[in-house]
């Protein structure tokens, strides 16, 4: 017979997943059209027809003032996305967290609304549980914080992977995993809709335009270890350059705010008058740009494109932004598969992306099973002869960083839970 304690935790898990789920597709809603109406709107409105180079400077240091006026609030935003998810944040840091997150993503810092989201959930839960022991309320926050996350991750298997790898190192106990279903399910309702009531929409997790892949050949499985090992490096790289600078950002974060938004705009007038690169190929999340990455010939163009974003991306995740570390590492896994299939044209596209994707996450996340899903999903489209190609990119991705990190000394970020990572368990 189930424990009465459970029946209610569930029957919450249903209010809070509904509730946060709701929240975070209102916040990426407010985040998509800040987007439109700052980079596509507003120049049109000008006679421009893309955002140049200028545009995208001034939106960037307008973007650096509001968070540095963020940090004035309680809080001062919260920790930065290279120590980890946090489900324990507590409400009077919400608003100074959000802010900075807003104008992170919505004024085109390279990062993705994965954290942010986590905290709009977190606090949903917070606030439904505010009377309760603080026990009670740490665990329904984290059940909102999964929620509003499988808001952006377009399929709630895809967080629910992520917390089972928490349980599965010991940083999330075991009695929630169930209640965490419960509060996914709930939210992707909300999202789909139900008895013919509108929801709020899902979000697809896809790169468009890879052909369809059907049957492995040897060589692909050599050249997609190859890719694998090239994104793993690559974001490990891109991570390090990050972590280093946020040790100097600690000491002068108004300067390294600024300074993020300074290089950025410099990497975007470079791509851009030089190389023609499409800004939402350096900017933003890296989502909106897949599609006509995945169709350039030019390597060199590849090659400018990849530096540029790993440049402004390690710079937002080092640099006082606010936001999450996954899409980012996803759009580096692209471009290194895109480069290894223009040097190696025998060897199909799709799943040389599956491959760099899945690395290039795991060597961001240090989650295997997360980055291999996502490699798997991102790519679904074109078969299911790709999972292979994923889940040895998760595995080489996961090997380089935990290589580095030992040769480098790197602490883990925290669990959810807040307790610190073993660095000798290997999440299964």
């Amino acid at each position: 017979m189930i424990h009465s304690a459970m029946v209610k935790l569930l029957l919450i898990a249903v209010v809070v997943g509904a509730l946060a789920a709701a929240a975070a597709s209102i916040f990426n809603e407010l985040i998509a059209v800040g987007q439109h109406f700052l980079f596509t709107d507003l120049p049109a409105h000008y006679g421009l027809n893309q955002a140049p180079w200028w545009w995208v400077a001034i939106l960037l240091l307008v973007g650096a003032t509001l968070i540095v006026l963020a940090r004035r609030l309680p809080g001062e935003t919260g920790k930065g996305p290279l120590t980890g998810f946090h489900f324990d944040d507590p409400l009077s840091m919400v608003p100074s967290v959000l802010l900075a997150a807003l104008a992170t993503l919505i004024f085109g810092f390279a990062l993705g609304p994965e954290a942010p989201l986590i905290v709009l959930g977190t606090a949903v839960g917070a606030i439904l549980m505010r009377k309760a022991d603080p026990k009670a309320r740490a665990a329904v926050m984290l059940l909102g914080g999964a929620a509003a996350i499988g808001a952006i991750l377009g399929n709630p298997f895809v967080t629910g992977f992520m917390l089972l790898e928490f349980a599965a190192i010991g940083v999330l106990p075991s009695m929630l995993i169930v209640p965490v279903f419960v509060a996914l399910a709930t939210g992707y309702l909300v999202q789909l809709g139900i008895a013919g009531l509108p929801g709020f929409g899902t979000h697809s997790l896809a790169v468009p335009g890879l052909p369809a892949y059907t049957s492995v050949a040897p060589g692909d499985v050599l050249i997609g270890l190859l890719v694998a090992v090239g994104a793993g490096l690559v974001a490990v790289i891109v991570r390090e350059i990050a972590v280093n600078f946020d040790k100097r950002a600690q000491k002068k974060a108004v300067l390294a705010i600024y300074a993020t938004a300074v290089v950025t705009a410099v990497v975007v007038f470079i791509t851009q008058v030089f190389f023609d690169i499409p800004v939402n190929q350096i900017l933003f999340s890296g989502n909106s740009g897949m599609g006509e990455l995945v169709k350039q010939t030019s390597i060199v163009v590849v090659l400018v494109t990849l530096a540029g974003k790993g440049v402004a991306y390690a710079m937002a995740l080092g640099g006082g932004m606010r936001g999450g570390p996954i899409f980012p590492a996803t759009f580096l896994g692209v471009c290194v598969g895109v480069i290894g299939a223009l040097i190696f044209p025998f060897v199909p596209l799709s799943p040389l992306v599956a491959a760099g994707i899945a690395a290039s996450a795991a060597g961001v996340l240090r989650l295997p099973a997360t980055s291999a899903l996502l490699g798997a999903m991102l790519v679904s489209g074109t078969g299911a002869a790709i999972a292979p190609f994923a889940i040895f990119g998760a595995v080489i991705g996961l090997i380089i960083r935990m290589v580095i990190d030992k040769k480098l000394g790197n602490p883990l970020p925290p669990g959810p839970d807040g307790r610190p990572q073993d660095p000798n368990v290997l999440p299964a």
